[in-house]
């Protein structure tokens, strides 16, 4: 196991609430347990955006950069994104 450190933290009600639910389903056996999978969990997310942001994020804000003229205006991405919002809607009910 690695080397453990001490913080002291405060949390609210609702998050102490939540990790004590955790320890007493026995899905952790401690609330530091849980916590540092959730510190764990959102590192690694974290690491996914940046290596989202390196890859495709800046290449593509470069290219919008380089040639503004190939963006698509704001008001027929709204228009797709409420046509998309209308179907999902109609084959949910």
């Amino acid at each position: 196991m690695p080397q453990a450190s001490t913080l002291q933290v405060k949390l609210s009600v609702k998050s102490v609430e939540y990790l004590k639910k955790k320890v007493a389903s026995g899905e952790f056996a401690s609330e530091s347990d849980a916590l540092d999978d959730m510190v764990a969990a959102r590192r690694d997310e974290d690491a996914e955006l940046e290596q989202w942001l390196k890859e495709v994020g800046v290449p593509i804000y470069e290219r919008m950069k380089a040639d503004p003229s190939s963006a698509i205006p704001i008001e027929q991405v709204e228009q797709h994104l409420e046509e998309r919002r209308r179907r999902r809607h109609e084959s949910a009910a």
